[in-house]
């Protein structure tokens, strides 16, 4: 009896694994071939219109012009906060934080279901959004690193060979870094701060897998 439901409890998590990975890959891919297409409408990345640094309408303006044509969206939550368009999460190291996000964020929901919430930052020449993904929309756990991920839409001045790509979190970084907890925004329960931010990270790079070591 022990060792069926061990074998239950290792077949349940390796589904779970595996259905993570393929909705954060699914939505990964969905954001990111926005891209080619709001450069085919609307000219280099270098001419886009961003608003003002960190701001709401800046998020607004964005999502409407560069993403939203290119996307099937089942609900469009603007900048409201309450109800199905509260966002929630926690760090791998900490408690669920009701509403984190303030209206700066501007939130919308893919047709399967997917929670999105962004924001468009423009400082000393770098331009870029930043994108929360929760793959299970409201359902638990909420947290970072199991069904919620965090992501860069980078646009201009961080680096020309990231420039106008959708990346996770610390994308410059090994694996193995991610993994340890010195870094900050590991993929570490014991990271210095903000745990759990790079995990995409270390699933895109493994070959979208979870590997061993990966804080589940």
């Amino acid at each position: 009896g022990v060792i069926a439901a061990i074998t239950v409890l290792t077949l349940i998590t390796k589904y779970q694994k595996e259905q993570t990975v393929t909705r954060l890959k699914k939505a990964y891919t969905t954001i990111a071939q926005t891209t080619q297409l709001a450069i085919r409408d609307n000219g280099p990345i270098t001419i886009w219109e961003l608003g003002e640094n960190g701001t709401g309408i800046a998020a607004k303006d964005f999502f409407e012009k560069y993403l939203k044509p290119y996307l099937s969206i089942s609900r469009d939550c603007g900048l409201e906060t309450t109800g199905s368009c509260e966002f929630k999460y926690g760090f791998l190291n900490s408690n669920i934080t009701s509403n984190y996000f303030s209206n700066n964020y501007y939130r919308f929901y893919l047709q399967d279901g997917t929670f999105i919430t962004i924001s468009v930052y423009n400082q000393n020449a770098r331009k870029y959004v930043e994108a929360y993904v929760d793959i299970n929309g409201q359902k638990k756990p909420n947290k970072l690193g199991r069904d919620i991920f965090f992501f860069r839409y980078y646009l201009i001045g961080t680096h020309s060979l990231v420039d106008g790509k959708f990346l996770p979190n610390n994308n410059f970084q090994s694996i193995s870094d991610l993994l340890s907890d010195s870094l900050t925004q590991s993929c570490n329960k014991n990271s210095i701060g903000q745990a759990g931010l790079s995990c995409a990270t270390v699933i895109m790079k493994s070959g979208w897998t979870i590997p061993d070591g990966y804080p589940w």
